[in-house]
């Protein structure tokens, strides 16, 4: 029986060619960017974390091994590991990424990782899904979006070099007051506390310097000029 007696057989084969052509060409453009200069390899020392961050900040985006290495000083106040493969194996053992994991070093980081990441080293405990599912990727990421400590993004975008240091920074602050916005500068005589919202071109306050590993007075925002009397002639 030829196959133009049943027209929509064509139409159900072309149907699904295209559907497949579709699913290769949204993979080729879903390929991660790659970092050939990672800021980890120029500054691995725990006592170079100032000029990693610096240069951290110049980057498009963090690299697996850069966040890594930052999230590992973050919590554990040093990384020891001089390699990636064992920061991924201290990333495992932390349960930040599955047994599995086997992303490569160079390779844009993320976000949802980081995001496990971030909500096991704060004790995020999240609402009733993770609770039952623990920090997984999507909703550690929607846990940590909705508390201000990442910009808005979706588990499977990546974050610049600047956003990164930027989440180390509210990661610090939730550890140390329970809130992750940073207090804008304002004047006297105004009412209530300006924020710096997630994302936004002036969110860090210090670019050169992250709260963890160094002094308080290194992180501090500058105070406004104290008002001047006003002379009625």
């Amino acid at each position: 029986m030829r196959s133009d007696a049943f027209p929509g057989t064509r139409f159900l084969a072309r149907a699904f060619a295209f559907a497949a052509l579709a699913a290769c060409a949204a993979l080729a453009g879903c390929e991660r960017a790659r970092v050939e200069d990672r800021a980890v390899e120029r500054f691995p020392r725990s006592a170079d974390e100032i000029e990693f961050l610096d240069a951290l900040q110049k980057q498009v985006v963090v690299t697996n091994d850069d966040a890594l290495h930052g999230l590992i000083s973050f919590a554990d106040g040093a990384d020891l590991s001089t390699t990636y493969a064992g920061r991924v194996e201290v990333a495992k053992r932390k349960k930040w990424i599955d047994a599995g994991w086997d992303r490569p070093a160079d390779e844009s980081a993320q976000v949802g990782w980081m995001a496990t990441a971030g909500c096991r080293i704060l004790g995020v405990q999240g609402g009733a899904t993770m609770r039952i599912f623990g920090p997984v990727p999507r909703y550690a990421t929607k846990e940590l979006v909705f508390m201000d400590v990442l910009p808005l993004r979706t588990e499977n975008q990546s974050l610049s070099g600047r956003e990164f240091v930027d989440y180390l920074n509210r990661l610090g602050r939730v550890q140390k007051s329970g809130r992750a916005l940073a207090l804008a500068e304002e004047s006297e005589g105004q009412s209530g506390a300006g924020v710096i919202p997630a994302g936004s071109p002036n969110q860090l306050i210090d670019q050169s310097s992250v709260e963890f590993g160094l002094p308080s007075s290194a992180f501090t925002a500058p105070q406004a000029p104290a008002p001047q009397p006003i002379v009625v002639p």
